[in-house]
C-alpha cells in the first residue's frame, strides 16, 4: 500500500474515534506525513511513516518559533506523569530542533502498511488528540500572548 494511500485510510477511521467536540479540526497529508490541527498548522498531531525504518512515530508537534515551541514544552513538562499515565510509558516529551519541540513516540512496524494497521494508528492518534487538547485549548490564550 502506498504511504499517501495508508495515511488517508489513517484520516478516514479518525473522526469516528473522537469525542463530538474534537471531531471539527483541519487536516494535510504531505509527503509521509498526516497532519491534524486546531488552530494553527504549526501546532499539530502527526503521523509519520518511516517505511524503511520500518516505524511510524505518532505525536504532537510543536514547529513554531523556538520561544513559543519551548513554551509549549514548559507547560507539558509538569504533566508528563499524568500524560505517560494516560498514553504509555513510551511517550516523550524533547526538542526535536533548534527551535521545535514535540510528544511523541514511535511504533514499530511488524507488517507492510494495510486497513488494519491504519485503525490502530487512527485509535492510538485519537487517544492523544482526547488527552492533550483539552490541555493545549487550557493553555492557548496563555501562550499567544
Amino acid at each position: 500500500m502506498r504511504i499517501r494511500d495508508f495515511l488517508n485510510l489513517v484520516y478516514d477511521e479518525l473522526p469516528a474515534q473522537l469525542p463530538e467536540q474534537l471531531r471539527e479540526h483541519d487536516w494535510r497529508v504531505r509527503w509521509s506525513l498526516l497532519q491534524v490541527y486546531f488552530e494553527k498548522p504549526a501546532v499539530h498531531y502527526e503521523v509519520w511513516v518511516q517505511r524503511k525504518a520500518r516505524r511510524i512515530e505518532l505525536g504532537l508537534h510543536f514547529e513554531c518559533e523556538r520561544d513559543e515551541s519551548y513554551r509549549w514544552a514548559e507547560v507539558l513538562a509538569p504533566r508528563a506523569i499524568e500524560i505517560q499515565a494516560q498514553l504509555g510509558q513510551n511517550v516523550e516529551l524533547e526538542e526535536w530542533t533548534k527551535s521545535w519541540t514535540r510528544l511523541h513516540e514511535t511504533l514499530h512496524m511488524d507488517a507492510d502498511l494495510n486497513e488494519a494497521l491504519a485503525a490502530d494508528v487512527a485509535r492510538r492518534l485519537a487517544r492523544y488528540i482526547e488527552v492533550l487538547e483539552p490541555i493545549l485549548a487550557e493553555e492557548r490564550a496563555a501562550i499567544a500572548r
